[in-house]
């Protein structure tokens, strides 16, 4: 997104004109807006930099200070404008008419959407991750699919999410020669660890952890919602069909024949073993559109969170699925 600069500076003069701006608008000048804010941000984040360094009483001067004020705000546009720090996105999914969405591919698997991925990243995993996407910690927005949701979420914390799901990812893992707890991890991330699962129009859970899309090989139960698709870094809004299921072994069960029925993700499986190439090369296969998606599963699967319930699971082999 272009900034306009003979109409936006960035200051706090600026960052005021701005709250007329966000209502009752249309897409475009809802994006010109965000990134108008972010370069708002991304000064003060510098402006701050700079103050907390030491200065040289031999290169202070009123016009020293004039023309570092400019340059600090000339970086903050320019960021902005090559695709910032991600904060832009995530105020256009907050603010967005549509409500929040899940990201999808032509393949028939989706990416997570935004909402579900901030609850499922552990704090500090943005700063290991591109800064041209989005950002993951932590949360700016509130949960906004325009899914049907269901009158409760799948679980009501992370540890509670790892042991209902950890008996299905266990025997799908063993299909698919990989780590039960890759499995947990990017359905984690597409579930927001539970808490964002695609709901039927009825409100009943569709149990859908992988974000596996309803295409013409598909002949059950669907649930449709909105969805952001990528192309060339450009996202728009579409309608798409999700798989519903009657429980979470037949996800796990459908998860495990999508993969093996499908050639373009021969190449990972082959790589099962090594859980970053795993995923890696779901990645690469179309799996997801977010050029990301390894990385933040694999900031899942590395974090605390996430190991200690499995820790305490591989000693408790009686954990039953859904329990």
């Amino acid at each position: 997104m272009k900034i306009d600069q003979a109409s936006f500076q960035a200051s706090q003069s600026g960052l005021n004109a701005l709250q007329g701006q966000v209502k009752n608008t249309d897409q475009a000048e809802l994006e010109k807006v965000a990134a108008q804010f972010e370069s708002v941000f991304v000064q003060m984040m510098v402006k701050s930099m700079r103050d907390a360094t030491i200065k040289s009483d031999f290169l202070q001067s009123n016009g020293i200070d004039t023309y570092q004020q400019m340059f600090d705000q000339q970086i903050s546009i320019d960021l902005s404008q090559s695709g910032g720090l991600g904060l832009a996105q995530i105020l256009v999914e907050q603010m967005s008419p549509q409500g929040g969405a899940t990201e999808k591919t032509d393949s028939g698997a989706s990416s997570h959407s935004l909402a579900r991925e901030q609850q499922a990243m552990p704090l500090g995993s943005a700063a290991r991750l591109r800064v041209n996407t989005v950002p993951v910690d932590p949360p700016l927005a509130a949960a906004a699919s325009t899914a049907t949701k269901g009158s409760e979420p799948l679980a009501q914390s992370p540890e509670e999410f790892v042991r209902k799901v950890w008996d299905g990812a266990v025997a799908a893992a063993q299909q698919l020669n990989v780590a039960p707890e890759v499995l947990v991890a990017q359905s984690a991330l597409e579930t927001g660890w539970g808490q964002q699962v695609i709901a039927k129009a009825d409100g009943a859970s569709s149990f859908n952890l992988f974000g596996i899309k309803a295409d013409s090989r598909w002949q059950g139960d669907s649930a449709t919602v909105s969805t952001l698709e990528y192309r060339d870094g450009i996202a728009n809004r579409e309608q798409a069909a999700f798989r519903a299921y009657d429980s979470l072994e037949q996800t796990f069960s459908d998860y495990v024949e999508f993969l093996q029925s499908s050639p373009r993700y021969g190449d990972a499986l082959s790589q099962s073993v090594d859980s970053r190439a795993f995923l890696q090369g779901l990645q690469d296969a179309g799996y997801a559109t977010d050029p990301n998606y390894a990385d933040k599963i694999m900031a899942i699967l590395d974090g605390d969170r996430l190991n200690a319930v499995v820790d305490e699971l591989k000693f408790s082999p009686q954990m039953s699925i859904g329990s």
